[in-house]
């Protein structure tokens, strides 16, 4: 596994998400409660960005046709059978580390 800097930690608050680019990969960070997730920045349904849409609670809505998303599990709400793509994430000296490496990608 290869973790690169994504953010300083203090950059993304508990309720916030943040669109990264790490080594080419658009990333979204999302801060729920104190726990860091990591995503690839596309809605499984046309690829629109994530980091446009909208995070309430433990919920994403994309931005353009609104699917839904539990961002503590990247499992779809709606529809349920959608998945994000999730990464690995490490917090180290106040730093978010994200791996984006093809051996670090998994399937939520």
């Amino acid at each position: 596994m290869s973790y690169r800097r994504a953010a300083a930690l203090d950059a993304l608050w508990p309720g916030e998400m943040l669109g990264v680019e790490i080594g080419g990969v658009k990333v979204l960070l999302v801060n729920v409660g104190g726990s860091v997730h990591a995503y690839e920045d596309r809605c499984a349904h046309q690829a629109a960005p994530l980091s446009k849409g909208r995070l309430q609670g433990n919920v994403l809505t994309c931005s353009v046709h609104h699917w839904c998303y539990d961002v503590q599990s990247g499992k779809g709400i709606n529809p349920a059978s959608a998945r994000l793509r999730r990464f690995p994430v490490r917090i180290e000296e106040q730093q978010i580390l994200v791996d984006v490496s093809d051996d670090g990608r998994d399937d939520a």
